[in-house]
């Protein structure tokens, strides 16, 4: 049986580097067929908030690896709904079509996971 993995983003962007590993490690072990999910939470889904300038920090945007993920067979994806109103912000203006869940059902979705991830 696979075993299936959890990579928690809760890190804004280009507040460290921490992002860029968790999308590595995605990255990797989807590389050797382990099933991947995401779920970004608090300030970490401010990662998929479409035009982002990066440009002004000199550092690259994550947006364009995050609409790749699909080619890697990673395409489940998960936001809390009380974290898209706390931003004003909904489905439309996220870089990737993600699964919005309730913060009572979050506790659940990670225990349905293998292995979890929080970086």
């Amino acid at each position: 049986m696979k075993k299936n993995l959890l990579i928690i983003f809760r890190h804004p962007p280009f507040s460290s580097t921490n992002n860029r590993e968790s999308l590595d490690i995605a990255l990797a072990c989807s590389a050797f067929d382990i099933p991947v999910s995401l779920l970004f939470l608090n300030d970490g889904l401010l990662q998929l908030r479409n035009h982002q300038n990066s440009q002004l920090l000199q550092q690259k945007s994550l947006v364009n690896n995050f609409k790749a993920l699909a080619m890697y067979d990673i395409d489940d994806y998960y936001v809390l709904e009380d974290d898209l109103s706390q931003y004003q912000l909904t489905e439309k203006d996220l870089s990737l079509s993600c699964k919005i869940i309730k913060q009572e059902k979050m506790a659940h979705l990670i225990r349905e996971f293998d292995t979890v991830i929080n970086l």
